[in-house]
């Protein structure tokens, strides 16, 4: 199986939640503040390539706006414009020597007493990955990477790019059955609210990769988790816990009136009562045993072959 030579998802990716100086946690600025900016109803999106069209841009820009919204009103939540500003889309060139990671940041800033909210799209020329999770991230900013995750992959499922990682173009519940099964899977209490249990760590002042692994093995699993408690308890619930967690430090029991180590034993059982579980599973088992670094690659490019076919 040959692993996809583009449109390959950007894992190593940064999502900087605190509001921090323009250098301290994104190094790619550059020069172009005047740019001229396409703008939307909660957007404001640049092209920092220089190599796509008016259209092009046009069409990016109607497409993050389309979905964002969706994401507001998913949530019934206010897109906190007067208070900071609409959320700004740059538009990159992918990243890699030879171009070939597609993928998406969110970073907060503070520019003169300004909060700034960017995400930066790297690779806007095919279909964006991990857009609207990070978009999701700008409108519900936290510390705290398993909240940011459970709330911001699903969003991507329902309104953006089934390809993007970590789903990689299969579903979490696959994704999470697989990691059970093959006892890869990370108990989410291990799941800190920094990068460090996350497979990433901070050097140099950026989050950086350090296990490819378990990196997807913990977002598949966010994402999974997202899933069960939106369908558990629902958005709205899930909205305040959210609020709450700003507050103090996870409010599981405050909110759903169960630890997470409980929550957890819940959806594992949600995992495991699916009847229908297809070849899916054994797929992407036999994918992440044979090739774990590489197993979202591989599995893009089945899912992109399985879609041909039909």
């Amino acid at each position: 199986m040959a692993i996809m030579a583009v449109e390959k998802v950007f894992s190593i990716f940064v999502s900087c939640i605190t509001f921090l100086s323009l250098t301290s946690c994104f190094s790619t600025q550059r020069p172009g503040s005047s740019m001229p900016a396409v703008e939307t109803s909660y957007l404001m999106v640049r092209d920092r390539t220089g190599q796509l069209t008016d259209q092009q841009v046009r069409m990016i820009a109607n497409k993050a706006d389309s979905a964002l919204g969706k994401v507001l009103n998913f949530w019934s939540e206010d897109p906190k414009i007067e208070e900071l500003g609409k959320i700004r889309l740059e538009l990159e060139k992918p990243r890699g020597e030879r171009g070939e990671y597609y993928g998406a940041v969110f970073k907060g800033e503070l520019k003169d007493s300004e909060r700034i909210r960017t995400v930066y799209l790297f690779g806007a020329d095919k279909e964006p990955q991990m857009m609207v999770h990070k978009l999701t991230h700008a409108t519900f900013f936290t510390k705290d990477k398993l909240i940011r995750n459970m709330m911001g992959i699903p969003m991507e499922v329902m309104f953006g790019n089934l390809l993007t990682f970590p789903m990689c173009g299969f579903n979490n519940f696959a994704w999470g059955l697989a990691f059970r099964e093959s006892k890869s899977n990370i108990p989410l209490i291990d799941l800190g609210p920094d990068h460090e249990s996350w497979g990433m760590t901070i050097k140099d002042g950026l989050p950086t990769l350090i296990s490819r692994r378990t990196q997807h093995i913990c977002y598949a699993e966010a994402g999974s988790f997202g899933f069960y408690l939106l369908d558990t308890y629902g958005a709205e619930k899930v909205k305040t816990f959210y609020r709450l967690s700003l507050q103090k430090e996870r409010p599981w029991k405050d909110i759903f009136g169960l630890t997470l180590k409980e929550l957890e034993t819940n959806w594992i059982q949600s995992l495991e009562s699916i009847q229908q579980k297809g070849n899916d599973v054994s797929e992407l088992k036999k994918i992440f045993r044979i090739s774990p670094d590489q197993a979202c690659f591989y599995a893009q490019d089945l899912a992109i072959k399985a879609r041909k076919g039909k």
